[in-house]
């Protein structure tokens, strides 16, 4: 029956909703950071510490599993008409994109399975064939799936929340898939893969997202204005593409999504503590280090992003930028403390995918295509909405860095992304820490 059928896609969506915890040391390992307080050896490559972090694929299959069960059993399913058809299996097969698309970037080979039937012993494929079942699943994901607005849930109300499968995020996700396929085939010198089609596949399905044809998505106006709507969960982002909703209703210990946002938190979006606790935020960044990361001072951001950036937050003699893109938190009654009440987390869906990355992904693509012209155009884009100085600015040549660059700065304190573009730009042995650089491709 189709309750029968939306249980099964609603623990499609609940997996979904929680299977970044397998990525977590490599989230932690690629961000750009001065000091942490407790994963220094981790981001230097420490093996007992990248052991220890206990980075569990469990969830990632269970999603598959769950996904691979409906697609399995949905043709038994009497009565659906073609458009819940289309829901469901939409949903399972964007599920499925998005799992072997996280899993060819965390662990390159990984097991791609069938169907949820036949249990048995499977052997690990290839990182290429990892990422062709993710594409396989997307394809399939945008070719059933409506747009966003069009999109109506498992209860048939509209989605509120763009955590759902669409046309949108299936051809970003896409867009991610080609970009992906392409570098790891530059990476690893794999000749049998053509990765100039693969970044022309990853182009095409990008301009489908920023031209409105899969959904209709836009830049919002300035830095500020995507603060103050990151900062909210219930507002409507129109850059928004694809999210982790932070669902407080799961419980009173229930935390956001966004494991990025919750590791720089701290003085004053948590209340509870004063200045002088910025030097125990579990990530902190210098002054010095936002400056040179946004030399140009008319760049927005920097006083968007970062609390009273023109002033100084010294504390033991450290000079610490003050993370301030996400301003909201939740908190637990506590009576134990001083204020009545603890820090819970940044009150934030996860937002995994904007506008923005779409158009910085298809510059980067652009760029490795030798297409300079267009990179700059959507290069410009990001930096116009910033009020940024257009490429090149003054000392800047090298294109692929400058896009590299651009990505940090607009997705810094946010996302998963920084540790996946030093891998898709092969820039591990100047951009990541301690024994990573002296990793080879072997």
């Amino acid at each position: 029956s189709e309750a029968e059928l939306n249980t099964t896609t609603s623990t499609i969506h609940f997996y979904l909703d929680n299977c970044m915890d397998a990525f977590t040391p490599l989230t932690k390992i690629g961000l750009l950071a001065d000091e942490t307080q407790d994963d220094g050896q981790l981001r230097e490559g420490n093996p007992r510490s990248i052991i220890e972090a206990a980075a569990d694929w469990e969830y990632v299959y269970r999603m598959i599993f769950e996904a691979n069960l409906l697609l399995d059993n949905i043709d038994k399913t009497q009565g659906l008409s073609e458009e819940r058809y289309a829901y469901h299996a939409g949903q399972a097969h964007f599920a499925l994109g998005f799992g072997y698309f996280m899993l060819s970037r965390a662990y390159g080979q990984a097991v791609v399975t069938d169907n949820a039937k036949d249990l048995k012993l499977y052997g690990l494929s290839t990182q290429q064939q990892v990422i062709d079942a993710g594409i396989a699943h997307a394809l399939k994901a945008f070719e059933l799936l409506p747009t966003y607005d069009k999109l109506h849930t498992a209860s048939g109300s509209l989605a509120s929340y763009k955590q759902y499968g669409s046309k949108g995020n299936s051809a970003t996700l896409l867009a991610h898939l080609y970009a992906w396929k392409g570098s790891m085939a530059e990476l690893y010198s794999d000749s049998s893969v053509d990765a100039a089609a693969a970044y022309r596949k990853s182009v095409e399905y990008a301009s489908k997202v920023i031209n409105g044809e899969v959904g209709a998505y836009s830049l919002v106006s300035t830095p500020e204005q995507l603060c103050q709507l990151l900062s909210d969960p219930s507002a409507t982002n129109p850059e928004e593409i694809f999210s982790l909703v932070y669902d407080k209703s799961r419980g009173n210990e229930s935390t956001s999504k966004n494991e990025v946002a919750n590791l720089f938190a701290t003085w004053p979006v948590n209340s509870t503590l004063t200045q002088g606790n910025l030097a125990q935020a579990s990530f902190r960044l210098k002054k010095t280090t936002i400056e040179k990361l946004y030399p140009d001072t008319n760049d927005a951001r920097r006083t968007a992003f970062f609390y009273e950036f023109d002033t100084d937050h010294e504390v033991s003699g450290v000079n610490y930028a003050v993370p301030y893109k996400f301003r909201s938190a939740v908190y637990t009654v506590d009576q134990s403390s001083d204020s009545g009440k603890s820090f819970l987390s940044i009150n934030a869906n996860y937002v995994y995918w904007r506008l923005a990355d779409v158009y910085l992904l298809r510059a980067e693509c652009s760029a490795k295509l030798g297409d300079n012209t267009s990179a700059i155009a959507d290069l410009n884009k990001i930096r116009s909405r910033a009020g940024a100085a257009s490429y090149p600015a003054s000392g800047e040549s090298d294109l692929k860095k400058a896009i590299f660059r651009e990505r940090e700065r607009e997705f810094i304190l946010e996302n998963d992304s920084r540790y996946y573009d030093i891998l898709r730009n092969g820039y591990h042995k100047t951009e990541l820490k301690g024994k990573f650089p002296t990793l080879t491709t072997a």
